[in-house]
């Protein structure tokens, strides 16, 4: 079976910064591993790119693939997202650890259904969701 693929386009009504993140996923499983969420439904993340564009400058950052380190796995979520909590989920996004980060931190998080919080190094922005592609396919 070929792998899925998902895409979404961020813009910051703030700071008006454009992310694109493309993820390529396994299929859908029923229950995805985790640590802190036995039952949580996904898409496991084999890989992706975070592209950002500040000012004009076009930054390419590596997504991993999903895993067991800590308490995060790199997933998209259908259901019961990866936090005992069930923390807002923005279209199967809930934690992604993006690198060069040292899987402590959360760059990318669901603050809605609609929206993300993006954390990279110094960076903090929030984000909108302007197009999609999900379920991933």
């Amino acid at each position: 079976m070929p792998n899925l693929k998902a895409k979404y386009t961020f813009v910051s009504p703030i700071t008006g910064n454009t992310y694109v993140l493309h993820v390529q996923t396994g299929p859908l499983t029923n229950p995805i591993r985790t640590i802190d969420n036995p039952n949580a439904i996904g898409w496991p993340i084999l890989s992706g790119t975070l592209v950002t564009v500040i000012e004009g400058v076009s930054t390419s950052y590596s997504v991993p693939p999903g895993g067991t380190s800590g308490m995060i796995y790199n997933g998209l979520w259908q259901s019961a997202s990866s936090s005992p909590q069930g923390g807002p989920l923005c279209q199967g996004i809930e934690n992604l650890i993006v690198t060069p980060f040292d899987g402590k931190s959360t760059p990318i998080s669901a603050v809605s259904g609609t929206s993300v919080q993006i954390t990279l190094g110094k960076l903090s922005d929030t984000a909108n969701l302007i197009s999609s592609v999900f379920p991933p396919q």
